[in-house]
């Protein structure tokens, strides 16, 4: 079975894949969730971003025979860009008032807005706004795709094949023992590198080839089969859930996680209507999904707030409050500053651009309605990384343990 678009060319159940990762990252910062740790979040949203681009620049050369590069980043660049900057200005104003806590710092504060702050947090003298420690995953997210794009075309003008991506998958894995085993790197910094966390989003992009390809229904049975594949794959989740060895869960544990989501994933798309996925679909869940980037973006801040001024993690008043203001705090972003830009990439394309008129993930066509570019706005990943950190590195490890 190969996966459904919408006339709009919206991929079904993207966005509550998305809601779910947002409220398991949330759960987890507020202190209500113990069972599934919070950093599984960021391995969800590392695939569905490699998944999700991938698709898009598929169809990209599929219409032109190539990819446009410039365009491509600056797509990235207009989506990411400007909730980032919005909200550690913010952050800033309220760091200033006495109601956030942490420094503004200007090398702290160009290391998240360049991209660079995973490895600053390890190796620099960092001085944040707390709540911000999160940017760590958007740069192991900009790092994979300063290499990806190049390595798409070399699989797409037949290069190199799908084995090959699955050799950069194990290679990874090898390294990831190197670092930790011989080098001596520990858990955390094996959690926040670039170079040991790419795989994450190299799962989903084999997936979106896969489907591309029309090999992933050979990949993945059709039948009563598929029930013991989710069902498997819901197992070594789990189990890598339960593992606490500090060499697996530095190693094999992010191997694992990739490979099972391959077949939750590919069966969410493919049979979106179906049980249990037809959940995924919900209208008002695909709304968290549209806003779980700028959610992602507040929500960590809001609670080392709130917890400062004496709203107990854990308890229900942390939850309701929590997530009220930061949905709010999402909803006015994309009312006050994405609508704006895109109504400003719009006027650009109208005096010439070649990238204006597409969404921030990608472009279906010069043709493109207005109704298919707003629904694919809505299933591209918000750069999905949501990350677990914290106002300290020990609280980083310990909630996404």
């Amino acid at each position: 079975m190969s996966m459904q678009l919408a006339p709009s060319g919206h991929i079904p159940s993207l966005d509550g894949i998305r809601a779910v990762a947002i409220l398991i990252v949330f759960a987890a910062h507020a202190g209500i969730s113990a069972a599934i740790p919070g950093g599984f979040g960021v391995t969800v949203f590392f695939f569905l971003s490699g998944y999700l681009i991938t698709h898009l620049l598929h169809r990209e050369f599929m219409r032109t025979g190539g990819v446009d590069l410039p365009a491509f980043y600056m797509r990235r660049l207009l989506r990411l860009g400007p909730p980032i900057l919005v909200t550690l200005a913010v952050g800033a104003v309220l760091v200033w008032a006495g109601l956030f806590q942490g420094e503004v710092e200007w090398r702290t504060l160009s290391s998240q807005v360049f991209f660079y702050y995973n490895y600053f947090a390890q190796y620099g003298d960092r001085h944040e706004i707390f709540g911000t420690e999160i940017l760590w995953s958007l740069s192991v997210e900009e790092h994979f795709y300063l290499l990806w794009p190049a390595l798409f075309l070399g699989i797409a003008r037949g290069w190199v094949g799908l084995r090959f991506l699955g050799l950069l998958l194990g290679i990874s894995l090898v390294w990831r023992w190197v670092r930790f085993s011989v080098l001596g790197h520990d858990e955390l910094a094996i959690y926040l590198s670039s170079d040991t966390r790419m795989d994450g989003l190299l799962y989903g992009c084999l997936l979106a080839l896969a489907e591309a390809r029309g090999v992933a229904a050979r990949w993945f049975p059709q039948g009563r089969g598929r029930f013991a594949l989710l069902l498997g794959a819901a197992l070594v989740i789990l189990v890598s859930f339960a593992l606490r060895d500090a060499l697996f869960r530095s190693t094999l544990r992010y191997s694992l996680q990739g490979a099972a989501l391959m077949p939750l994933f590919y069966y969410a798309v493919t049979r979106a209507g179906e049980w249990p996925f037809r959940a995924l679909n919900a209208g008002w869940l695909r709304q968290i999904g549209v806003w779980s980037f700028t959610i992602y973006l507040c929500h960590f801040g809001v609670i080392i707030a709130l917890e400062a001024h004496g709203v107990a993690v854990g308890s229900w008043q942390m939850v309701v409050a929590a997530a009220a203001i930061s949905v709010i705090y999402a909803a006015a972003v994309a009312w006050l500053v994405e609508r704006p830009m895109m109504r400003w990439r719009r006027l650009w394309a109208r005096r010439g651009g070649r990238w204006a008129n597409c969404p921030p993930y990608g472009c279906d066509g010069p043709h493109q309605s207005r109704r298919s570019t707003m629904d694919l706005v809505r299933s591209t990943p918000c750069s999905e990384s949501l990350a677990i950190a914290s106002a300290q590195v020990s609280s980083v490890i310990s909630v996404s343990a």
